[in-house]
């Protein structure tokens, strides 16, 4: 009788691994961006012929009242943003693609030393996000905030 315990504990760590996962991505809003964003794996058709891409992996990111510390994958391309989290935390996390019409309201991080770009996804409004530096200087120019102490 005394192994039952050690059996039901056994099960419970991954059902709980799963009800956590699941739970953040309704928490973050996750759940609500895979309503209209979900990834489908279906190449991105561009005006032109070579569509440039570049990814960044192990990156933080805060998702609504969520922070996403080095789990998430980032992937730019002209036509948008592709966001995946790390299969551990897959589940109630699909990858999204976020098309660059699709976010606005791009206001820099004013922290000391920050990089970050603050914005809104989708329209209306879906969540509010905080993306790094990274996707701040990938993104189309005309996008990109200005640092206000530079000006």
């Amino acid at each position: 009788m005394g192994d039952s315990g050690s059996i039901y504990f056994l099960v419970l760590i991954p059902v709980m691994w799963c009800f956590i996962s699941w739970t953040l991505s309704r928490v973050s809003g996750w759940n609500r961006l895979a309503e209209c964003y979900r990834e489908t794996g279906q190449p991105v058709e561009s005006d032109s012929s070579e569509i440039e891409v570049e990814s960044a992996h192990m990156r933080s990111a805060r998702m609504g009242a969520i922070h996403y510390h080095s789990m998430l994958s980032f992937r730019v391309s002209d036509s948008g943003l592709k966001i995946s989290i790390l299969f551990l935390f897959r589940l109630g996390h699909p990858p999204l693609f976020i098309p660059w019409d699709q976010m606005h309201h791009v206001e820099a991080d004013l922290h000391i030393y920050s990089h970050k770009v603050k914005l809104s996804i989708g329209k209306p409004t879906i969540v509010r996000a905080m993306l790094p530096g990274w996707v701040r200087y990938r993104m189309p120019i005309e996008m990109r905030p200005q640092n206000p102490s530079l000006r």
